[in-house]
Formats: C-alpha cells, sequence, structure tokens
C-alpha cells in the first residue's frame, strides 16, 4: 500500500511539473532583420557595404564561401528567399514604386519616417491642393502595403501575431536607418529631427 501511495504521489508529482512547463516561442530576430536589411535596400536603392563587390573575381567570390562570416551569410540569405514568397515580393516591388514618387517629398521635408516604420505628412509647405492630396492619397497607399509587407514577413516565417509588433520594430529601424541623410526621422519620443 504504501509503495502504491508512493508511486501515485511520484506520478502526481511528475504531471504537475509538466503542466507547469511553459513553451517559450522562439523570435526569429536575425532572420526578420536580415529580411528586412534586404528589403530596405531594395526599396532604397541602396546596398550599404556592396560596393565594389560585383568587381571580385570569380576566385575570391569561390574562396569567400569557405569564409566563416561570409558562409553564413550566404546561408542566412538563403533561408530568407526560401521564406520570401510571390506576396512579399508583389508587396516590396510596390513599395519601391511608390518609394520613387515619394522621394521628392522626402527631399522636401513633407514627409518623413515615424518611429513605428510607416510615413507621416509633416508638412505641407509648397504644396498646392493637388499635390497634398496625391501626398495623402501615396502616404495611405504606402502605409497600408507596409502594413501588409511586415505581416506577410511574419506569416512567412511562422511567427504568431503577438509578436508582429517585433517585426514592425526591426522594419522601423532598417528603413530609418538607412534613410538617407536630409530625410526627417521620428525618435521613440515622438519628435522629429533630420538625420
Amino acid at each position: 500500500m504504501l509503495k502504491k501511495t508512493a508511486q501515485v504521489l511520484t506520478f502526481l508529482s511528475l504531471l504537475s511539473f509538466v503542466a507547469c512547463v511553459t513553451v517559450n516561442i522562439y523570435f526569429p530576430a536575425a532572420k526578420v532583420e536580415r529580411a528586412a536589411e534586404d528589403i530596405v535596400e531594395d526599396v532604397y536603392g541602396t546596398n550599404p557595404g556592396q560596393e565594389g563587390k560585383d568587381d571580385q573575381s570569380a576566385l575570391e567570390n569561390f574562396l569567400a564561401l569557405f569564409s566563416p562570416q561570409e558562409a553564413h551569410a550566404q546561408v542566412s540569405k538563403a533561408e530568407i528567399d526560401k521564406k520570401s514568397n510571390s506576396a512579399i515580393r508583389g508587396l516590396k516591388q510596390t513599395i519601391a514604386a511608390d518609394h520613387k514618387k515619394l522621394v521628392p517629398y522626402y527631399n522636401s521635408g513633407n514627409i518623413g519616417i515615424t518611429k513605428d516604420g510607416y510615413l507621416q505628412i509633416i508638412s505641407k509647405n509648397g504644396l498646392n491642393i493637388k499635390q497634398t492630396a496625391e501626398l495623402r492619397r501615396l502616404v495611405a497607399q504606402d502605409n497600408d502595403t507596409r502594413d501588409q509587407l511586415y505581416t506577410e514577413v511574419a506569416a512567412s516565417m511562422n511567427i504568431p501575431g503577438s509578436e508582429l509588433e517585433k517585426v514592425k520594430a526591426i522594419f522601423a529601424q532598417e528603413w530609418q536607418q538607412r534613410a538617407p541623410s536630409g530625410w526627417f526621422i521620428q525618435a521613440k519620443s515622438g519628435k522629429w529631427t533630420k538625420k
């Protein structure tokens, strides 16, 4: 009887231990950062640190595959490409097309990049009514597309909706960091500054 009681108590303690285990969901920050870097570089038409790489010889490219740092970057890029889908590519193309139309407004200080990775009109100086209406339409369209992009990136990496704000924060940081000097960006405090 004592042995049975001990077995039951052992079983109950094991059961309570298993019931108390919390499942930690892994957030793939590095993968999201790499995707954000690639997308923002493509939209802005920049690729910092890549200047001169096109001039490398075939031998240099081959040898770079054996460098641990380069090999890791190659694997990460391959993983991101695998996760990328046609929806993400389409959204990126839409943002890139809108971006070309928005560049004059960035340069003139009419719009800026918010702390959340979206666009906001911050000045209507120099714009007539028609231009203001067009700018409002472009900003709304771009923000809607960005929102869809963040959701698609999260979905492609199996990131739950509860973690979407982390994806947006990573993209916001990339949009702001890679913005050319002279563009307005919003600090976490809400204050607008020229980069």
